[in-house]
C-alpha cells in the first residue's frame, strides 16, 4: 500500500499535472480579468451618442419621459455620477408645444422666460425613483436662428423640497 500512496504523490506533482494546474489557473484569471474590465466599463464609463437611430431615441424617450419626434438630436450623454442621470442637447422648433404635447413626466413645476424670449428654463419631475429621491430634470431652451437649441440636465433629486414638490402639484 505505501507503493501506491507513493506513486499517486509522483503522478500529482508530475510535470504534465502541474501544465494543466497552470493553464488551468491562466485561464481563470484571464476569464476573471476580461469580466472585471466589462463591470468598470459598463458601470463607469458613461454612454455617448451623436448618432441616433430608432433604438438610441427609444431608449432617451423612456428614460426622460419625452416624445422625440419633433425633435433633433445634438447629443446625449447617460452618466454614472451619483445625481447625475444624463445630458441631452437637442433642437427643437417651438418650445413651448414641445414641453405641453411632449414632455410626459410627473409635472412641470417651474417655467422662466427672458423677457425678450431668447431663452427659456423649465424645470420638470420626470418621475418618482424611490422615496427617497425623483428624477427630475432642468432645460434650457435658447433662441436660435431656425427655432432653439435646448440643454437638458436630467438628475436624481433628493431632500424636502422633493416632497413638497410633489404636494404642490397635486394640488394643481
Amino acid at each position: 500500500m505505501d507503493n501506491v500512496s507513493m506513486n499517486e504523490d509522483i503522478d500529482a506533482n508530475s510535470p504534465e499535472k502541474k501544465k494543466k494546474k497552470l493553464i488551468t489557473t491562466l485561464i481563470v484569471v484571464f476569464v476573471s480579468v476580461i469580466v472585471l474590465n466589462f463591470m468598470i466599463y459598463k458601470f463607469f464609463v458613461p454612454i455617448s451618442w451623436s448618432r441616433f437611430n430608432d433604438k438610441r431615441i427609444e431608449y432617451i424617450e423612456d428614460k426622460l419621459k419625452l416624445d422625440l419626434d419633433n425633435v433633433e438630436p445634438i447629443h446625449y450623454r447617460h452618466v454614472t455620477a451619483q445625481d447625475h442621470i444624463a445630458d441631452f442637447d437637442f433642437k427643437v422648433d417651438d418650445y413651448k408645444s414641445f414641453m405641453e404635447d411632449d414632455f410626459h413626466g410627473k409635472a412641470i413645476l417651474s417655467c422662466t422666460e427672458a423677457d425678450d424670449k431668447s431663452s427659456v428654463k423649465y424645470w420638470c419631475w420626470v418621475e418618482e425613483m424611490s422615496g427617497s429621491y425623483d428624477k427630475c430634470f432642468d432645460v434650457t431652451f435658447t433662441k436660435a436662428d431656425d427655432g432653439y437649441n435646448a440643454e437638458l440636465f436630467c438628475y436624481r433629486y433628493v431632500g424636502e423640497l422633493s416632497n413638497h414638490s410633489k404636494e404642490t402639484t397635486a394640488l394643481e
